[in-house]
C-alpha cells in the first residue's frame, strides 16, 4: 500500500463575466445559485500536505478557458476542479505523468476505439503518445506545452464524464476528487473506502463488478497491514537450500499471507509445498515457475522496487 494565482474572487467575477458576455441575461438570483456549483478555492492545501508537488497559477486557466471558448458546463466545471486542489497540477508531476493520468488515458483511448468521437483529439493524442513513450522527460512549471496538455486533460476529462454517465450521476465534487488533493494517511484512506456506505449505491460492489474485486482486494492488503505488514525475507538467495531453517519459516509466512501457500506450515523444511508456492507467486509475477529462488525474486518477496 504505497507512493500541487489570483484570488478565488478574481477566479468567480470571471465566471460571471463569461456568463454576461454570452449573450443571456442571468438574474442576481441565478448568478448566486451558479456560484454554488463551483468550489471554493481551498487555501488548506499547501505544498507541505498536497498530494501533487507542482503548482500553477490560475490566471493561465483563465487564459486556457477564454483562448478554447469553451462552453460554461466544461469552464466551470474546470475552475471547480482547480480551486478544489488550490491549483496543483492533477496530470503531471515533477516525475512525469501521474498515475490518474494513465489510469483516465486508458479510458479515453477506449471511449475513442469504441467510436466515441467527440471526444477525439488528433493534438492531444499525439502529445500523451511521445509523454508516455518518454518515461525520462521532465516537467516544467515554466514549459507552456505541459500546462497546455495540463488543462487539454482537465478539459476532455470532464466532457468524458459529461458524455459517458447519465446527468448528475457523477456529482461535480465527487468528480475533483477522482484525482486526489491531499497527502492521506494510507490505512485511514482505505478504510474509508471499505467502510463508507453511498446512500444509492453507486460505484460500489452491489452494481460494479469491477468495484467488487477491487475492494476485495483492498480489504485483504488492508488486513495484512493492520495486522504488522508483510513480514521481511532476510538472507540472500544462494541461503536458501532445503537446510535453511529459520529463513524458510519467513519465506512460509509471507507466501501464506499473500494466499500463494496454504495456512499452517511452520515447519523448518524445504517441502514440496512449498516449491509449489514459490512456482505460483513465480507465475503470478510473469516469472518462470521454477522454483527457484532468486535475488530479483526476493526483492518482490520484500516489495523493494528493482
Amino acid at each position: 500500500m504505497k507512493k500541487i494565482c489570483t484570488c478565488a474572487a478574481f477566479i468567480c467575477s470571471f465566471f460571471i463575466a463569461c456568463t454576461q458576455n454570452s449573450g443571456n441575461e442571468v438574474s442576481s438570483e441565478n448568478k448566486a445559485e451558479k456560484d454554488k456549483k463551483v468550489s471554493s478555492r481551498d487555501l488548506s492545501i499547501t505544498k507541505a500536505n498536497a498530494y501533487n508537488d507542482l503548482f500553477l497559477d490560475s490566471a493561465n486557466l483563465v487564459d486556457f478557458i477564454t483562448q478554447k471558448k469553451l462552453v460554461d458546463s466544461v469552464s466551470r466545471r474546470m475552475i471547480s476542479f482547480y480551486n478544489a486542489r488550490n491549483y496543483q497540477y492533477a496530470w503531471f508531476s515533477s516525475n512525469g505523468l501521474t498515475e490518474q493520468t494513465l489510469g483516465f488515458w486508458n479510458l479515453y483511448s477506449y471511449a475513442i476505439y469504441s467510436g466515441d468521437t467527440s471526444l477525439k483529439d488528433k493534438v492531444l493524442q499525439k502529445r500523451m503518445e511521445k509523454l508516455i513513450a518518454d518515461s525520462d522527460f521532465s516537467v516544467s512549471t515554466s514549459n507552456k506545452s505541459i500546462l497546455n496538455t495540463e488543462f487539454t486533460l482537465t478539459q476532455h476529462f470532464i466532457e468524458y464524464i459529461l458524455s459517458n454517465y447519465e446527468k448528475g450521476f457523477v456529482k461535480r465534487k465527487e468528480l475533483e476528487r477522482f484525482v486526489p488533493l491531499k497527502k492521506e494517511d494510507v490505512l485511514a484512506f482505505a478504510d474509508s473506502l471499505l467502510t463508507h456506505k453511498h446512500k444509492d449505491n453507486k460505484y460500489f460492489d452491489d452494481v460494479n463488478e469491477l468495484y467488487k474485486k477491487l475492494k476485495e482486494a483492498l480489504q485483504k492488503y488492508y488486513d495484512i497491514a493492520r495486522h504488522g505488514g508483510w513480514p521481511v525475507i532476510s538472507g540472500e538467495a544462494k541461503q536458501f537450500k532445503k537446510d535453511s531453517f529459520l529463513l524458510l519459516v519467513n519465506l512460509k509466512k509471507r507466501l501464506q499471507i499473500s494466499g500463494d501457500m496454504p495456512p499452517g506450515d511452520t515447519s523448518v523444511y524445504f517441502t514440496d509445498t512449498l516449491k509449489t508456492a514459490i512456482k505460483q507467486f513465480q507465475s503470478n509475477l510473469g516469472y518462470t515457475a521454477d522454483g527457484v529462488i532468486t535475488a530479483n525474486l526476493l526483492k518482490d518477496l520484500n516489495h523493494i522496487e528493482t
